[in-house]
C-alpha cells in the first residue's frame, strides 16, 4: 500500500530537534486533516488526524504490526528516539478517514481470485459492494506499482510510483490507471474492512495539550480521596504514600513510576507528561487509590455512604465539565473501594 501523497507540510524533520508532542499540539489546534509518519532503520509509525483529531495509527517493527490504540501509544513512545525522521502531508477530511480505514484493512480478494477480472469491472465490483479499503496494483514492464484508496465504494485517491521511486496522485493518476489496465493487466490485491471505526480521541487517550479539564478532574478527585481518607485516619501521608504505592504497581503500569514515570503528582496538581490510554490510566490510578485504602481498617469504613461517594464523583466531573458516562463513575468508584463495600 502507498501511502497518499498529500500536500507536503514537513519532509525529513529529525526527531533529534523535533519535539514530536510539540509537533502533534500545533497539528492539533490547526485542526489539520492528513497523516504524521515517523521512519527509524527498520521501524515505521503513522498517526492519521481528521480535523485535529487523532482517528487511527500504525506501526511496524521486526515483523509486529500494530493499529488502532496500541499503535498510536507506540508511535508516541518510538518519536522520543533520536535519528529518526518526520513527515507531515495534509489530506482532504475524506481521503483522511480513507487512510485510517485502509489501515484496519485485510486480503480480501488476491490476484488469482481476480485473474479473470479487468481492472474497470474490479472497480465496479468495489462500487457495489460499497468496499472501504484500499486495491494494491502492480504494473508488468517496470511500469511500477500503484493504490486506490475507497471509501464506501467511492475511489477518493491514487496513487503511483514508478519504477525509479517517483510519486504521483490525484484524479489524473486514476485515469491513468484505467489507460494502463488496458493495453496490460495490472496484479490486482482488494484489501478492504468491513466493520470500519475510528479512534474516539476523548475515549481513547489522555493527551495532556487537549484534556486538561480531565486531568483537573483527576486531581480534585485525588484530593477529594485525600480528605475521604484524613477523616478516618488521624495520620494520613497521602502524596508519600501515593508514591510508595505508584512504585509498587509500577511494573505493570510504568507511567505511574515516580522517578520514570509519566505522572507526577503534588498538593498543587497533577501532572501527566506524555500521552496515555485512558482506560489503562483508570485501571492503574484505580489500583493505586485501593492500595491506599488497604492503610484504613474496613471496620471504619462501616459508615461510609458510598452512594454519596458515587455522587460526590458526579459532581466532581460536573464541575469540570466531563461527560458524565465517561467514565462509568459507579464502577470507578467500585474498583477504587473494593473490599469495603458490600
Amino acid at each position: 500500500m502507498l501511502l497518499p501523497q498529500g500536500i507536503e507540510k514537513h519532509q525529513n524533520l529529525s526527531t533529534s530537534f523535533t519535539r514530536f508532542d510539540q509537533l502533534m499540539e500545533d497539528l492539533s489546534e490547526n485542526r489539520f486533516s492528513g497523516y504524521v509518519k515517523l521512519n527509524y532503520w527498520g521501524y515505521e509509525g503513522v498517526i492519521v488526524m481528521d480535523t485535529g483529531r487523532i482517528i487511527e495509527g500504525y506501526s511496524s517493527e521486526q515483523n509486529i504490526y500494530l493499529t488502532g490504540e496500541q499503535a498510536v501509544l507506540r508511535v508516541f513512545q518510538k518519536s522520543r528516539d533520536e535519528e529518526g525522521s518526520l513527515d507531515v502531508f495534509a489530506l482532504s477530511s475524506e481521503v483522511a478517514l480513507a487512510l485510517a480505514y485502509a489501515l484496519q484493512s485485510l486480503l480480501y480478494k488476491d490476484e488469482d481470485t481476480l485473474a479473470n477480472y479487468s481492472l474497470a469491472q474490479v472497480f465496479d465490483l468495489l462500487e457495489r459492494e460499497s468496499i472501504n479499503g484500499f486495491v494494491d496494483l502492480q504494473f508488468s514492464g517496470k511500469r511500477g506499482i500503484g493504490t486506490v484508496y475507497f471509501l464506501e465504494g467511492s475511489p477518493v485517491e491514487a496513487v503511483i510510483m514508478s519504477n525509479k521511486g517517483k510519486v504521483a496522485s490525484g484524479e489524473q493518476v486514476f485515469h491513468k490507471f484505467h489507460e494502463i489496465s488496458e493495453l496490460i493487466q495490472p496484479q490486482v490485491n482488494v484489501h478492504c474492512v468491513f466493520e470500519p471505526g475510528i479512534i474516539i480521541e476523548d475515549e481513547a487517550f489522555i493527551i495532556p495539550w487537549q484534556h486538561q479539564k480531565y486531568i483537573l478532574f483527576w486531581h480534585q478527585l485525588l484530593l477529594y480521596m485525600r480528605r475521604l481518607m484524613n477523616d478516618y485516619l488521624k495520620k494520613n501521608k497521602f502524596f508519600e504514600n501515593f508514591g510508595k504505592a505508584c512504585t509498587e504497581v509500577s511494573d505493570h503500569y510504568p507511567f505511574l513510576n515516580p522517578q520514570e514515570g509519566e505522572v507526577y503528582l503534588t498538593n498543587q496538581y497533577l501532572r501527566i507528561k506524555n500521552v496515555l490510554q485512558l482506560s489503562t490510566f483508570q485501571q492503574g490510578i484505580s489500583l493505586v487509590l485501593n492500595k491506599l485504602l488497604q492503610q484504613v481498617p474496613p471496620r471504619r469504613f462501616r459508615k461510609l455512604d458510598f452512594e454519596k461517594v458515587i455522587n460526590d464523583f458526579l459532581k466532581i466531573a460536573e464541575e469540570n465539565d466531563i461527560p458524565l458516562a465517561q467514565p462509568d463513575f459507579e464502577k470507578l468508584a467500585a474498583k477504587i473501594f473494593r473490599g469495603y463495600i458490600q
